[in-house]
């Protein structure tokens, strides 16, 4: 464990700067990347998807923090301003970020006459990948560890060996990655390849929840695991119901813009770089 990556001098004295969060924004840079690449195609403008990308993540924090206040309502009960301290104990929900992030980037394209689909299914396989990168950072912060056990690849945590239950999320995330990118290829409804994500990241959390140190919420079950339950079977709904849609688009790696008339900006706004 290494939860203070390193110490930044300041003139009020030293500033903690943690691993979680070093790696969340490194997660946050490589997501908005690959999503800026794919939307070149479908001639967005690249400074707007990066204005857009911005917006979703800080409503995604918001969205995420909610949802861990909500989850540990008693922990915040006694002391309600713990709510705002996020660098106090990193306390985020992934669920919460994906609501709050997708409020957001509906509000935001809905101007541009941005489908919310196009954008989830453009983001979709950033968001496995920032997902992953982000769990290097739970790992060396001390977050959704795994269960005592002497397997041989097991990391010392708490004073023992335990199950690297985030490099189980790391890799599930990669593989869910690859497969995002693999699938995404001829004419598909808008926001099926986002909710194929959803579907295959709950799925992962489910079984790996299995080995981590985590409470039993109802019945045999963790909160984590009734969350994923309700997630994925929402995505598998959305997922077939999709499925049955004509597929009256490209996906975004394959998809043209349409030529504008002359005169006429397809960005509808100037480029930030």
């Amino acid at each position: 464990m290494k939860p203070v990556l390193f110490q930044l001098p300041t003139p009020f004295g030293t500033f903690p700067v943690s691993s979680f969060g070093v790696f969340l924004l490194l997660a946050f840079i490589v997501a908005i990347g690959l999503t800026r690449a794919r939307t070149r195609r479908l001639g967005w403008d690249p400074g707007e998807v990066v204005d857009l990308a911005l917006y979703a993540i800080i409503g995604g924090i918001i969205g995420a923090r909610i949802g861990y206040v909500l989850v540990n309502a008693r922990d915040f009960a006694l002391a309600p301003l713990r709510a705002l301290m996020i660098w106090v104990d990193a306390g985020l929900t992934f669920y919460g970020a994906l609501l709050g992030g997708g409020l957001v980037a509906w509000l935001y394209g809905r101007r541009r006459g941005w489908g919310l689909g196009q954008i989830a299914d453009a983001a979709a396989p950033g968001l496995a990948l920032g997902f992953a990168i982000a769990m290097i950072g739970t790992l060396l912060y001390g977050l959704n560890y795994g269960r005592p056990t002497h397997v041989p690849w097991a990391v010392v945590l708490f004073g023992e060996p335990r199950h690297p239950t985030q490099l189980y999320l790391m890799a599930a995330a990669l593989v869910i990655a690859g497969v995002l990118l693999a699938v995404d290829r001829g004419s598909r409804p808008p926001g099926r390849l986002f909710w194929l994500f959803v579907l295959l990241l709950a799925i992962a959390r489910f079984g790996i929840e299995m080995f981590m140190d985590s409470p039993r919420a109802l019945g045999p079950l963790t909160l984590a695991q009734v969350a994923s339950l309700v997630a994925g079977l929402l995505a598998a709904v959305m997922w077939l119901v999709l499925g049955r849609s004509l597929p009256d688009t490209a996906p975004v790696a394959e998809r043209q813009p349409e030529p504008a008339p002359p005169g006429i900006s397809q960005s509808g706004g100037g480029s930030h770089g």
